[in-house]
């Protein structure tokens, strides 16, 4: 069963392993794209940089979550270690890759809306497993030459038997250090209807050239429980991320009722 498990893993994130290199990261502002959602509108073939830019980064698969960076306030802190650059398109192993400089996060609001002394750290989490998610990152793959289009189809083609959850951040400091088993420990799904807390089933992590920093991670949760039941019930309609690495505690809500294209739900 565990070899079972383990080649599961490797089959499933290899959408995860290309969102590695399909980094784009933006702060606050967000742009409008005119012409609606492009997951629904128009067949993925025919999305171009915008309509991938907007998937990745203003859907309902993907959050930019800003938290206290209270590692920053210890001495050395204040060089971010690990992560994606700040601007640029970051090399990677996986196919394509895009990248926007993220807007610096803001200062966390103290009283009278005066700011406080706390600096903010940024995250990017994106729910990878999803049919629009992977269409995104193999069609940036395209565009970009690193694949075909025929492969792309024979890519997506293959089911995903986890759901995946990306995250991933200009400063992953609180992350260096943590191996899979504490990561595990201290992230979760939770669903809003049914409080079925879920933990996750494998842990990837990505790590710089030098094999010291951190730059992504992808965590694999269960779709099915041991009773063979639906972890996210058909009619669930939010999940909340909760990840505690160190000092930081990212958590990021999903609406699952938003979280649908063309050919319905897609998680």
């Amino acid at each position: 069963m565990q070899q079972r498990h383990s080649s599961s893993f490797r089959r499933s994130s290899v959408v995860g392993a290309l969102a590695f290199s399909l980094f784009v990261f933006v702060g606050l502002a967000i742009v409008a794209w005119a012409g609606g959602d492009p997951w629904k509108s128009k067949p993925y073939q025919q999305w171009d940089s915008k309509d991938i830019s907007k998937i990745v980064n203003d859907s309902p698969w993907a959050k930019v979550v800003h938290v206290d960076a209270s590692w920053r306030n210890a001495p050395g802190g204040d060089d971010p270690v690990g992560g994606a650059p700040v601007g640029g398109v970051r090399p990677s192993t996986g196919m394509g890759g895009m990248g926007a400089q993220p807007s610096s996060a803001p200062p966390n609001p103290g009283a009278n809306g005066q700011s406080s002394q706390i600096p903010q750290a940024a995250f990017l989490v994106r729910w990878v497993s999803s049919r629009t998610i992977r269409e995104a990152v193999l069609r940036s793959a395209v565009l970009s030459g690193k694949t075909k289009e025929e492969d792309a189809e024979k890519e997506l083609a293959v089911p995903t038997d986890t759901y995946q959850v990306f995250v991933a951040g200009p400063d992953m400091k609180p992350f260096a250090g943590i191996d899979d088993d504490e990561l595990k420990r201290g992230t979760f799904l939770l669903t809003r209807k049914t409080k079925q807390k879920i933990a996750p089933s494998a842990v990837q992590i990505e790590r710089a050239a030098d094999g010291a920093g951190v730059q992504a991670i992808v965590f694999s949760f269960p779709k099915k429980s041991r009773t063979g039941e639906s972890t996210i019930a058909a009619d669930e309609k939010s999940a909340d991320f909760t990840c505690v690495a160190g000092p930081a505690r990212i958590q990021a809500a999903f609406d699952i009722s938003r979280m649908d294209d063309a050919q319905g739900r897609d998680l």
